[in-house]
């Protein structure tokens, strides 16, 4: 495996604002913040991507992303939260992790919803396949 820099602030071999951590995540302050405040919360083991990442894990990482986002009310005048990860080619680190972000009305950060082109009757098919792979797969 590469160098991984989350890793690395999980085994305290680089320096970060560590704020709450368990046996199963570490949450710090993001070192390039969209706004002052933005935690990540990292699972201590490393996965590249969200499907990978254990049971366990995943549940401490939502518990956490609630109460980083409770607390972040609590301490900033905010007018909302922004709860975010990404996978594949989107994410910036090769390592797991969401992203909690106090946010404010004019701050800037914006997700553009493009045209997608997705027609009415393209609802129906999708159900049905998604459907038909969720009972195949028996989730």
């Amino acid at each position: 495996m590469e160098s991984c820099i989350f890793c690395e602030i999980i085994h305290k071999k680089v320096e970060a604002h560590i704020i709450f951590e368990n046996e199963y995540v570490c949450c710090f302050l993001d070192k390039y913040p969209i706004n002052k405040g933005h935690i990540l919360i990292v699972p201590k083991t490393h996965y590249a991507e969200f499907r990978n990442v254990d049971e366990k894990s995943l549940s401490e990482v939502m518990n956490l992303a609630k109460k980083m986002a409770i607390l972040l009310e609590h301490l900033f005048p905010t007018d909302g939260i922004t709860i975010l990860q990404e996978n594949g080619i989107f994410k910036d680190v090769e390592h797991y992790h969401m992203h909690v972000i106090p946010r404010y009305k004019d701050d800037g950060f914006y997700l553009v919803e493009p045209e997608n082109g997705v027609k009415p009757e393209d609802f129906m098919e999708l159900t049905i396949k998604m459907q038909e792979y969720l009972h195949k797969e028996a989730i």
